[in-house]
């Protein structure tokens, strides 16, 4: 048998039929029928490992199943990985609809894929609202024996900009709706012919903000970014010439798919217009009390059988994206004496990481470390995943 070529063996693991997956949701009253494209790790087949739903940044589609599957299969756990309306193949929705359309695709992504229970919820940068409101309504479908949710800002999480001062995000703030709505394209941009690396929303969202702030005279503070010590080879698991042409090759796949909900997204992470629903996150301190005030009423339901939800926070050395503030703000919501009896919650901050090495670092960053407490929390708990 003749051995695939370099391109052949790129083109092969990217178009992989766990990376191209696809659900309809029902026609409701407040939406038409909708597609959802997602992807999964191709270990998704091993029902004896954990599952992860990573619910990604705002450039963190589908793809980064590849991106971290071979250090899922290291670990020994699965990854669920959706795109959000507009990205992908999935149909865009409105401001209004964004995260109710979110919250309907959950229940309905885990049936299609055989998952009744999951091992942890994992969230970066913009998913932290997501996956707050996520927490807030489906408790359930966390292992009752281990239940995990990480925030890496997962790595920084995502902090509402009047608790943040954020450089990146205050800026951002501060542009024309009608020039958000040009976002995408002019990510797109950056990302193929200017900065190609650039593939965590960090990376975009400061390139295109600072390009943006130069053409309406506005000054972005420049920040240098953390060096990425993973190599393609450690990332990707082949010779350094196949590995280095998925990376290149899975970016060219991405941004020919539509990318027009970056547009959207940028919208709704920025609370832009009087439509922006961001449901029981709107307030974090309200939504984490109310996180809280579940984990009490469950734990009575259950006679205290089940342990308490244990909540880690992984944030960068540098976050242009939240800053300082931004990540006292969201311990303060999570250590409040309310939320502590009910909820264990950990913190720790990652020397030489910024708001994408976090979790595209490999090596200094937070993915490896938090994919191996969820696999050994899976084998303590005895039961891991159903699915």
């Amino acid at each position: 048998m003749t051995a695939l070529s370099s391109t052949d063996q790129a083109i092969q693991t990217i178009c992989a039929k766990e990376l191209h997956q696809a659900l309809w949701l029902p026609e409701t009253a407040l939406h038409p029928r909708l597609r959802v494209t997602y992807s999964t790790t191709i270990n998704f087949h091993d029902t004896t490992l954990p599952v992860i739903l990573f619910i990604g940044p705002m450039f963190g589609t589908r793809y980064v199943s590849l991106q971290a599957g071979k250090l899922a299969r290291e670990c020994g756990v699965r990854l669920i990985c959706i795109d959000r309306p507009g990205f992908g193949g999935s149909t865009p929705v409105g401001l209004d609809v964004r995260m109710q359309v979110w919250l309907e695709t959950v229940p309905v992504l885990l049936q299609k894929v055989g998952v009744k229970q999951i091992a942890a919820l994992l969230t970066h940068s913009a998913g932290t609202v997501y996956t707050l409101n996520t927490l807030a309504h489906y408790r359930s479908i966390l292992d009752p024996k281990a239940p995990f949710v990480a925030f890496l800002v997962t790595t920084a999480p995502w902090v509402p900009i009047p608790h943040s001062n954020g450089s990146v995000s205050g800026i951002a703030s501060k542009l024309p709706g009608g020039m958000l709505d040009s976002f995408a394209g002019l990510a797109t941009f950056m990302n193929t012919k200017v900065m190609p690396s650039a593939s965590w929303s960090g990376g975009i969202i400061s390139s295109s903000v600072s390009l943006l702030s130069r053409i309406i005279s506005t000054d972005v503070p420049e920040a240098a970014a953390a060096a990425n010590s993973t190599t393609e080879y450690e990332q990707y698991g082949f010779d350094d010439e196949t590995a280095k042409l998925i990376k290149k090759t899975a970016l060219k796949f991405q941004f020919a798919e539509s990318v027009a909900g970056a547009n959207e997204e940028v919208k709704f992470c920025l609370r832009k217009g009087d439509v922006v629903d961001w449901g029981l996150a709107t307030d974090y301190k309200v939504c984490i009390d109310k996180i809280a005030s579940n984990e009490a009423e469950h734990h009575t339901q259950t006679s205290h059988s089940g342990a308490r939800l244990c909540v880690q926070a992984c944030f960068a050395e540098s976050d242009i994206m939240i800053a300082d503030r931004g990540q006292k703000y969201f311990e303060d919501c999570w250590r409040s004496e309310t939320v502590g009896s009910h909820v264990d919650f950990e913190t720790r901050t990652l020397p030489g990481t910024d708001h994408d090495s976090i979790i595209g670092d490999l090596k200094k960053g937070a993915m490896r470390s938090v994919f191996e407490r969820i696999a050994q929390l899976g084998k303590e708990s005895g039961a891991q995943s159903t699915g």
